[in-house]
């Protein structure tokens, strides 16, 4: 569906993705998680603004505000206690549900985080 072209010359997919994946460190589990998000039928976006990898929707932009952010963290990834902070208190102001996805090479574990007030 897309051709990429360095000069002019085309890139193929594999050397695409090792492009991408020296730019981005963890490109592959970013990439799996948005196939997974996808084929649920979600659209997915960037929400980097919100300081998470993707911004999820039922429908689609312009139609209705995503529900949720996703987060993606690898197994073995040390979180900081004021990373999660972070996220959830941005994703409880814009009022969205906060995900922690973890992908593996079988699936994708979903972790929802609620704002919690005692």
């Amino acid at each position: 569906m897309l051709k990429v072209l360095l000069g002019n010359q085309e890139v193929p997919a594999e050397a695409l993705r090792e492009i991408v994946g020296r730019t981005f460190s963890n490109f592959e589990e970013l990439y799996r998680v948005y196939e997974d998000i996808r084929s649920q039928g979600f659209t997915v976006r960037s929400a980097l603004k919100y300081g998470t990898d993707f911004a999820v929707y039922r429908l689609r932009p312009g139609l209705e505000h995503a529900p949720f952010l996703v987060k993606v963290v690898s197994k073995n990834q040390m979180l900081d206690p004021g990373d999660l902070i972070g996220w959830g208190r941005i994703s409880h102001s814009v009022r969205k549900t906060l995900l922690l996805a973890i992908p593996s090479s079988k699936d994708v574990i979903y972790v929802v985080l609620k704002w919690f007030k005692p």
